[in-house]
């Protein structure tokens, strides 16, 4: 829907565009008229969140965020119930002790229970207690809910203070406005000023509560943290006493060294012991390489003796006298051997053999000493380690308990800290907020926006009206106004026909002029345009058809045939409708139905072909067709008639040169209209479609297409170049102008 139809749908609804919205002005009107005066009151706090004229226990300066997330919770708790509560209190007692009250009871029925003097003395002592103790209303308390109920009765409980209270920062600035609208000036001053009041001391106390709980218990965390740190120290002191560890460090120093010098001492010691047993293996070594070389030499000279004498005896006994000669040379020989041998034995053992004893035996004994002494050293240098290794496990226990007590000192003093600056904080905690601007009651009403209200009324009206109407408009999908049909369809509109009362509908005076309704002028209008169209098309035959049945096709038919008629046309009508033949009712209300176009069979005895012959005869010419046509009332139109019934134009054409006919008849014909049935019911518009030059469909501008429109339209558009176009018939005139 583009804008142009928008304007025209809204202009044919203009009535409604009117008469709503003027319904709606004129009750917001009286809603205006009826709304009480309201005088609003206002007063600002001064937070000191953005100031630096506070003192400040550290220089650390607050971001945009910190100083915006503290106006959110002052604002919050403005609104909160323990403050609306008191200013809900502090209100209805002025009430109650006044002479002059801003508000009264007006159905004091609607109670559940009685106002008596008693009552109301009690609640006055109840509001004050409260007020005191800065504490809210228990409705499962029955007193507390009669007070509630009472609070709820004036106007003053909470849900209505909060929707009358207007709390805001002023910009980014460091105020905040209170604001307040009753119906009483003194009321709103009241109420603002009372709240900043109320606010302010519930703030402090607040404060002073939190500071108090504060110090409290981080004076108990102090004490538990010293407590802590003195036993830590009290468990490291007594360790090192029963350990008898004072200087751990120099202790350990001096075993480190005494352990270095005992495995000096165990190493020199152990390489004398080496040096001695190498020393004595000598000496072994000697003795016996001693002892033998003297016992070979012996032996070799016992040896030598033996020979010499073995050798005396058998010269003695048995040699010759050369061999005798050399007798005395082996005894002389002999006796110096034995003289050798004696001198082996006794000196030289003796004297060799002493000396080497006497030098083991001092070998040996320094051996033993330098044992001693290793054995002393590695066991000292035992007892050294054994001391050093119980030191590193003390050590490690100190190192345990020193730490322990460097963690118990570090949250000593952090406490302590904490606790000082907690105390620091105290000495400054009263509330920066305080109230620089008190309220005043207001001495005019404030406006009461009755223009923008009536305004707002009208056009919210106007434009409701605005989007039920095109909401109406869209929801409406029948095709009413040609460009629709060639959107929905896709065929070309080549006319459009208006809706006409066919009553006493006289198509010759309406042609005539003599009518003069803008409804009959505007269908002789698209009339005209549509025979424009037809002449245009170059066609001589044309079947007027459509997808849906009682859309005005015979009426369009019978009226484009006069219109063709009064420019000196000949038209000729050919009722192929054979299911519903309104052509031929309307043009030949009575007439021989032997001359009516039918099935060829039998009728009343005779079949006749489409001039009216008899079939036996099977003249292979129509010779004389106008046995058939009819002339209607109307010059210059003819019509050729049938008699109706359920017969498709293949039936009842068959066997008949129905092509050969209608060259025939064009011929005589400036124009020949066929008519067919729906397409969506019926097939006989496809059968017709061989014998016409140009199709014309027709729509009614008050039916919605269904799927098997959407078929049928398929099938025109096959038809291309056959496809003349499409008529829209029983347009409205509303729609007509759009």
């Amino acid at each position: 829907m583009d804008f142009y139809l928008i304007l025209k749908t809204l202009q044919r609804r203009l009535w409604v565009l009117i008469i709503f919205p003027l319904i709606a002005v004129a009750c917001a009107v009286f809603l205006v008229l009826q709304m009480d005066k309201v005088y609003n009151s206002y007063a600002h706090l001064a937070t000191g969140f953005t100031a630096d004229d506070a003192v400040r226990l550290n220089d650390q300066s607050s971001n945009s965020f910190e100083i915006n997330t503290r106006f959110t919770n002052v604002i919050e708790s403005m609104h909160s119930l323990p403050v609306l509560s008191l200013v809900s209190y502090q209100l209805i007692l002025h009430d109650l002790e006044s002479d002059t009250p801003f508000r009264k009871i007006e159905n004091k029925e609607d109670l559940d229970f009685p106002l008596t003097q008693t009552f109301l003395a009690k609640a006055k002592e109840g509001f004050k207690t409260r007020i005191s103790e800065i504490k809210p209303l228990n409705t499962s308390d029955q007193f507390d809910y009669q007070l509630f109920e009472l609070l709820k009765a004036y106007g003053y409980d909470y849900e209505a203070l909060s929707e009358q209270f207007s709390i805001k920062r002023l910009t980014t600035s460091d105020f905040i406005s209170v604001d307040f609208s009753s119906e009483n000036p003194f009321l709103s001053a009241l109420a603002v000023n009372t709240l900043c009041k109320e606010f302010i001391r519930y703030n402090k106390i607040l404060k002073g509560d939190r500071s108090s709980e504060s110090i409290d218990f981080l004076e108990t965390l102090v004490r538990d943290k010293k407590r802590i740190l003195d036993e830590k120290e009290a468990l490291l002191n007594d360790y090192k006493v029963n350990n008898n560890v004072f200087n751990y460090g120099a202790e350990s120093e001096g075993k480190i060294a005494q352990i270095t010098e005992a495995e000096m001492n165990k190493e020199r010691e152990e390489k004398n012991i080496n040096g001695y047993r190498l020393a004595l293996a000598q000496i072994e070594e000697r003795m016996q390489g001693s002892t033998t070389l003297n016992k070979q030499e012996v032996i070799q000279v016992n040896q030598h003796i033996i020979d010499l004498r073995r050798r005396i005896n058998e010269i003695t006994n048995s040699g010759t006298t050369q061999e005798k000669e050399s007798l005395g040379k082996l005894r002389d020989e002999l006796q110096l051997e034995i003289s050798r041998l004696d001198f082996l034995n006794e000196s030289k053992e003796k004297d060799e053999s002493a000396d080497l004893k006497k030098e083991r035996d001092n070998i040996k004994l320094q051996l033993q000493i330098a044992e001693s002494n290793f054995a002393s050293a590695d066991l000292a240098l035992r007892r050294l380690k054994y001391d050093v290794s119980g030191f590193a496990t003390k050590e490690a226990k100190i190192s345990e308990l020193q730490r322990d007590v460097q963690v118990a000192s570090q949250e000593y003093l952090d406490a302590q800290d904490k606790f000082n600056s907690s105390k620091n904080k105290a000495l400054v905690v009263g509330s920066s907020i305080r109230q620089i601007l008190e309220a005043q009651p207001s001495l005019e009403p404030e406006p009461s926006k009755g223009i923008l209200i009536i305004a707002l009324a009208g056009i919210g009206s106007f434009v409701i009206c605005v989007v039920v109407l095109l909401l109406i408009e869209f929801a409406d999908m029948s095709i009413r106004i040609p460009d629709r049909l060639e959107r929905l369809t896709g065929l070309s509109a080549i006319g459009s026909l208006n809706q006409i009362k066919i009553k006493g509908f006289d198509l010759r005076k309406t042609f005539a002029a003599k009518a003069t309704d803008k409804e009959s002028t505007t269908f002789v209008h698209f009339l005209r345009k549509l025979r424009y169209e037809v002449q245009k098309s170059e066609g001589k035959v044309f079947m007027v058809s459509s997808t849906q049945s009682h859309v005005g096709k015979s009426f369009i038919i019978i009226c484009l045939s006069y219109t063709l008629s009064l420019v000196n046309k000949r038209v000729l009508i050919i009722d192929t409708n054979f299911k519903r033949n309104s052509l031929t009712k309307l043009l030949l209300p009575v007439t021989d139905s032997s001359r009516l176009l039918k099935r060829g069979a039998v009728d009343d005895n005779k079949t006749l072909l489409l001039n009216g012959k008899d079939v036996e005869e099977e003249e292979p010419a129509l010779e004389d067709n106008h046995n058939i046509i009819y002339k209607t009332e109307f010059k210059g139109v003819d019509i050729i008639g049938n008699i109706g019934g359920t017969d498709s134009p293949s039936e009842i054409l068959a066997g008949r040169d129905f092509k050969e006919m209608i060259t025939n008849l064009s011929l005589q014909y400036d124009y020949i209209f066929l008519e067919g049935p729906s397409i969506n019911e019926y097939s006989d518009s496809k059968e017709l479609i061989d014998y016409v030059d140009k199709v014309i469909a027709v729509f009614d501008a008050n039916t919605n297409l269904n799927h098997l429109d959407k078929e049928s339209i398929n099938y025109l558009k096959s038809m291309k170049e056959k496809m003349l176009g499409a008529i829209l018939n029983k347009v409205q005139l509303k729609d007509l102008s759009v």
